[in-house]
């Protein structure tokens, strides 16, 4: 192809402007569908509306099943559909208005965790593993061919804030590779092992409300999950309530002890805290008491929905 790849960029996140830059660098952008302008599940990062604005292109805010939608891709006539952290899923109509079909970054190891969220999913279940994948789209939710995939790792002391951190220098690499390929005219392309394929819904912010009475680890790595930038694991407390956002360590409780699953079984030096969960504690190093005094935050204090805690004693 002797003239510059015509691309249609679909995307959100701070993961979705750092793309579009590596992209606007290698092809002519004809446009650009961002979100609408809502926070997703109560986080805020940078737009992707603004970055099209930045390079003069011509963009939209849709959802993906809009009607001015395909009048918008049939104006642009890219070659190349490109989606990074776009939320929703395009109709077969839409991909096939490009002539080299539709490229999407996904961050996870496919097959493994379709869907949305899929690093928080694999943070709250204990991964260790975790990657990005560059795929076909077809009319599946992540389940077309596989053209690339980055790994990284994350340990238990790491959290959320950390695997972003990773992710965006890996989106950036993966994306000029991948788009290194289609200007080279030959892409790789594997199906994927539907078998071992798992998926999972979009979270909310109500879902970082902790179980006490669950295993330290599961809530551990439910604060994990959720830390900051996303809006925080939490437990009720009096009229407010405590927002958890790092974890130390598993203290094991001593034999014979008859903890109730949220007590304030210790207040430690540094604004330290341990709580008692099912099967251990947790020495909490970093949280906030929101609606509340903190004052009261002492040994013996029962943090939680009453109603679970009633549950669990």
């Amino acid at each position: 192809m002797n003239r510059p790849l015509k691309v249609l960029f679909f995307g959100n996140h701070t993961l979705g402007v750092r793309t579009l830059r590596v992209i606007a660098g290698r092809a002519s952008v004809v446009g650009v569908v961002a979100h609408p302008d809502d926070p997703e599940d109560g986080v805020r990062y940078e737009s992707v509306f603004a970055a099209a604005g930045g390079l003069g292109v011509p963009v939209l805010r849709l959802a993906g099943k809009r009607p001015e939608l395909a009048d918008f891709v049939r104006r642009c006539a890219p070659d190349l559909i490109w989606i990074t952290d776009y939320r929703y899923l395009l109709p077969e109509a839409i991909i096939a208005l490009a002539p080299l079909g539709a490229v999407n970054l996904h961050p996870s190891l496919l097959p493994k965790y379709r869907g949305r969220a899929p690093v928080n999913w694999g943070i709250l279940h204990g991964e260790t593993r975790f990657g990005l994948t560059a795929h076909f789209v077809d009319a599946g939710m992540d389940t077309g061919d596989i053209i690339a995939q980055r790994e990284y790792t994350l340990t238990q002391a790491e959290d959320i804030g950390d695997a972003l951190e990773k992710l965006y220098p890996l989106y950036e690499q993966l994306a000029g590779e991948v788009f290194g390929y289609f200007l080279g005219g030959s892409v790789p392309r594997r199906a994927q092992a539907h078998a071992e394929a798992t998926a999972f819904p979009r979270r909310t912010p109500a879902q970082g409300e902790i179980d006490w009475a669950r295993p330290a680890r599961e809530v551990w790595n439910l604060v994990r999950a959720v830390a900051a930038p996303y809006p925080g694991a939490f437990a009720a407390w009096g009229m407010g309530r405590v927002m958890v956002w790092k974890v130390a360590g598993v203290v094991p409780l001593a034999p014979r002890t008859n903890h109730l699953p949220g007590e304030v079984i210790a207040v430690g030096p540094g604004r330290s805290i341990t709580v008692a969960c099912g099967d251990a504690a947790l020495e909490i190093s970093h949280f906030e008491v929101e609606m509340a005094d903190e004052r009261m935050l002492t040994r013996g204090a029962l943090l939680g929905d009453p109603a679970l805690l009633e549950a669990a004693s």
